[in-house]
C-alpha cells in the first residue's frame, strides 16, 4: 500500500500554478479600471475622482491616486467604505475573463445628454441607470433580465433614467418621494393624458398633459387641491432658449415605483 504524499500549500507570496496573486500587476490595472468606470457610469468626472474618494472614504488622496491608477487595493475596511461612493464593492473583484467580457455604460452619457438634463444629473435629481454587459453578451439592466424591461418600457432603457419626485404630489399613485422612470427620448406631446415631466425653469414638475382642440395644451393634476392650468407652448429640454418661463418637456413617466 502506497501513502499519498501530502500536497504543500504554496509559500507566502507565491501562486498556485495558474493562479496570479493579489498583487499581480494585470490584477491591480483590472481593480483601476473597474473602479474608474464605475465612478464614470454615475458620472464623476475623472478630474477630482481622487479627492471624492478621500473625502467620502477617508484615506490619503496619494492612497486615492494609487487606487484609481491600480498601484495598490484597499483593505477590507476601506473596500467597505468604497460603498459610501455609490458603488457595490463586491463587483470590483471580477475574474479575468469576466472582465474582458463586461463593460458597462449608463443610459443617459454624454454627447447625447442635453445641457438640461445634465444639470439634474448633476444635481442628482436625474440619476442615469447602468448598463452591465451579461456574460453571454447580452445586456442586463440593473441586474433584471432583459425581458422584464422589455415588457415594462417596451424596449431597452438608452435614454432612460430615474427621478424621484419632490414636492407636490400626483395623487395616490405618485407622491413626495415616488421614484418614476423618465423616457427623455420623448420630448414632445405623443400621447394626450400621459404623464409628462416637465421642467420650469430649474423645478421639475409631474402632470397629465392634453392637447386642447382650441390650440395648446392642458396641464392637469391627478390632485385635486392643484389647479389645471393652460399653456400655448411646450418646449423641449434640447432648446437653447434660457427663458425661465419655458415650460420645457424632460420627458414621458413610463413606471412609477411605489410600495405595495
Amino acid at each position: 500500500m502506497t501513502l499519498e504524499q501530502p500536497k504543500l500549500a504554496p509559500a507566502a507570496g507565491t501562486a498556485e500554478p495558474g493562479k496570479k496573486t493579489r498583487t499581480d500587476p494585470e490584477r491591480l490595472k483590472a481593480f483601476a479600471r473597474r473602479l474608474n468606470l464605475m465612478l464614470e457610469t454615475l458620472g464623476l468626472p475623472e478630474r477630482g475622482r481622487a479627492r471624492l474618494i478621500k473625502d467620502r472614504v477617508g484615506v490619503s488622496g496619494a492612497t486615492a491616486s494609487n487606487w484609481l491608477r491600480g498601484e495598490s487595493y484597499p483593505s477590507f475596511e476601506e473596500l467597505a467604505r468604497l460603498g459610501r461612493l455609490g458603488v457595490d464593492p463586491s463587483r470590483l473583484f471580477p475574474g479575468a475573463a469576466e472582465l474582458e467580457r463586461a463593460s458597462a455604460k449608463p443610459t443617459l452619457a454624454a454627447p447625447a445628454v442635453s445641457k438640461r438634463l445634465a444639470r439634474l444629473i448633476e444635481s442628482d435629481q436625474l440619476l442615469p441607470l447602468t448598463q452591465l454587459q451579461a456574460a453571454d453578451g447580452e445586456w442586463d439592466h440593473t441586474a433584471l433580465p432583459n425581458r422584464i424591461w422589455q415588457h415594462l418600457v417596451g424596449g431597452d432603457l438608452n435614454g432612460f433614467g430615474l427621478l424621484c419626485m419632490k414636492g407636490d404630489t400626483m395623487g395616490e399613485r405618485i407622491k413626495d418621494g415616488t421614484p418614476m422612470l423618465i423616457d427623455t427620448n420623448v420630448t414632445q406631446i405623443t400621447e394626450d393624458n400621459a404623464i409628462y415631466a416637465l421642467l420650469l425653469g430649474e423645478t421639475v414638475i409631474v402632470r397629465r398633459v392634453q392637447h386642447r382642440l382650441q390650440g395648446g395644451y392642458l396641464i392637469a393634476c391627478d390632485n385635486p387641491a392643484i389647479a389645471n392650468e393652460t399653456i400655448d407652448r411646450l418646449g423641449s429640454h434640447h432648446d437653447d432658449s434660457e427663458n425661465a418661463r419655458d415650460v420645457l418637456v424632460l420627458g414621458r413617466v413610463v413606471l412609477a415605483i411605489q410600495k405595495l
